[in-house]
């Protein structure tokens, strides 16, 4: 994630109760956390547990994010550690698990801890043929009940040096492989049949931006696809018809927890723009 100052945004986002997740501001400050340990070596990850903590893996490949922009908002209490297990330089992939424990402001979201991809970015979406990845996570443990996400998010700008959820994003797209008990932002508008599954389209209003989220029909943990497909179909929706003449600023995959417990653990995850 790019490191910029929404305060007003913020605050009120954050603050928003709602039957649906109050998504959009997963940001940092000037003052976040980084570490950096050098590709292919067993040195112990750093246990991230600030607010705005982060890691660089894998030589600046990807940075981890603990990013917990919703645990302020009064009524919330709980923690949430986040760590890297293990990246693998030659097939670019990063092991990694987050752990918490979230009470309270039942339909706001949390945290979005993630890892980002920091290489290849910043491409316009027209000059892009593919953008593969690969994603298996697992439950370690979890509450019963639980409400929450596992989610890519994907932003657009046509400002080439965004980062996102800034006041230059223009489109937000979530791609859900679990929904435990959570609903995405806005109402869903159609059905989907992307790269041969089908999934519940939904569309709502964050901030300065339009979000779409492709919610998966059942949950899918291990996922090995390429994204673009995603955003060619909301260009060629005759309803939707999403101007691609903009740049992806961000590729993140993580979890977005609202209430409970649970340990999750992504044994591999991998993408690339191409």
């Amino acid at each position: 994630m790019a490191k910029f100052t929404l305060a007003a945004t913020f605050f009120v986002l954050s603050t928003m109760v709602s039957a649906i997740p109050t998504l959009g501001v997963r940001h940092h400050t000037e003052g976040d956390k980084a570490n950096t340990h050098p590709a292919g070596t067993s040195t112990p990850h750093t246990v991230l547990t600030e607010q705005w903590a982060s890691e660089s893996i894998g030589n600046g490949q990807y940075t981890l994010y603990n990013n917990l922009w919703g645990a302020k908002v009064p009524g919330t209490s709980g923690s949430q550690t986040t760590q890297a297990l293990s990246y693998n330089d030659a097939q670019k992939t990063v092991s990694w698990k987050t752990e918490y424990n979230w009470q309270g402001n039942p339909h706001g979201v949390k945290s979005y801890a993630n890892v980002a991809l920091e290489k290849g970015i910043r491409k316009n979406i027209n000059s892009i043929s593919s953008i593969p990845t690969k994603w298996s996570w697992k439950y370690d443990s979890v509450s019963n009940p639980l409400t929450a996400d596992v989610s890519y998010d994907l932003w657009l700008s046509r400002d080439p040096n965004s980062g996102p959820s800034s006041a230059s994003s223009t489109v937000e797209v979530m791609v859900w492989l679990s929904n435990r008990n959570a609903g995405p932002a806005g109402s869903k508008i159609a059905t989907a049949k992307v790269g041969g599954l089908d999934w519940a389209l939904f569309k709502g209003r964050v901030g300065t931006w339009d979000v779409y989220s492709f919610v998966a029909a059942s949950e899918i943990s291990n996922y090995n696809a390429n994204l673009l497909p995603f955003f060619t179909f909301l260009r060629d929706d005759p309803q939707i018809k999403l101007d691609l003449n903009q740049y992806l600023v961000a590729v993140q995959a993580g979890t977005e927890p609202f209430q409970g417990s649970a340990t999750l653990t992504t044994e591999a995850y991998s993408v690339a723009i191409n």
